[in-house]
Formats: structure tokens, sequence, C-alpha cells
């Protein structure tokens, strides 16, 4: 370490001098720490690709699953249509005059009534 001239500034040299070319140069980084840092690359390349294909296959389960909760969805609508009308069905069932209707429509009569039909194709 030497003090400079220039006032308060200090500058860092390097207390022995470079080695021969033959040897490691200066920015070479030792074995084991290159041999530390190319596992480490590969352990967190190794975690990336592990995301990225959980990723992709819970965005495909995930998509499935929509799709049948929408055609869950669809069938509960159609059920509750079906079931309002059959609950439309109940109250006419409760009416007497329907229910009349009902019994001669297939065929039924009260006692002494007469029930006349037409033949098709003549009206």
């Amino acid at each position: 370490m030497a003090f400079s001239s220039k006032g308060n500034v200090v500058s860092f040299r390097p207390s022995r001098p470079s080695e021969p070319s033959g040897k490691r140069s200066p920015n070479r980084l030792p074995r084991n720490v290159r041999r530390r840092r190319l596992i480490w690359l590969i352990v967190m390349i190794t975690v990336f690709i592990w995301f990225l294909s959980e990723f992709v296959t819970q965005t495909g389960r995930i998509s499935a699953r929509e799709a049948e909760l929408k055609e869950k969805k669809a069938e509960v609508a159609a059920l509750k249509k079906e079931q309002k009308a059959l609950r439309k069905e109940i109250k006419q069932l409760h009416d007497e005059e329907y229910l009349k209707e009902l019994a001669r429509k297939y065929g039924y009569q009260e006692p002494g009534e007469e029930i006349y039909t037409l033949p098709e194709g003549k009206k």
C-alpha cells in the first residue's frame, strides 16, 4: 500500500509480481472454486427445469379442472331448470280442473259423461 502525493488517496499495488506465463494467470480461479460454481450452476438449472415442468403440468391440470367445472355448472343449470318445471307441474296437480283435463286426455271420463272423438283429417 502506498500513499499518493495528491492528497489522502490510497492506491493498492500487488505485493508480488505477476507469475510467469507458464503458471496460472492472476484472473483464473482455483480449481475447487470452479468446481463449486459448476455444481451450483447444475443444481440451479435442474431446479429451474423442475419448476418449469411442474408449472406446465399444473397449468394443464387446472385447465382440465376448469373445463370439468364448466360442464358441471351447465349440468346444474339444466337440472335446476328441470326442477323448476317439475315444481310447476306439482303445483298444477293440486288443481282439480287440471286433473280432470289430464284424465280426459288419457281417456278417462266422469260417470254419465260421453266423449266424442272426431276422425283425424276431418275437423
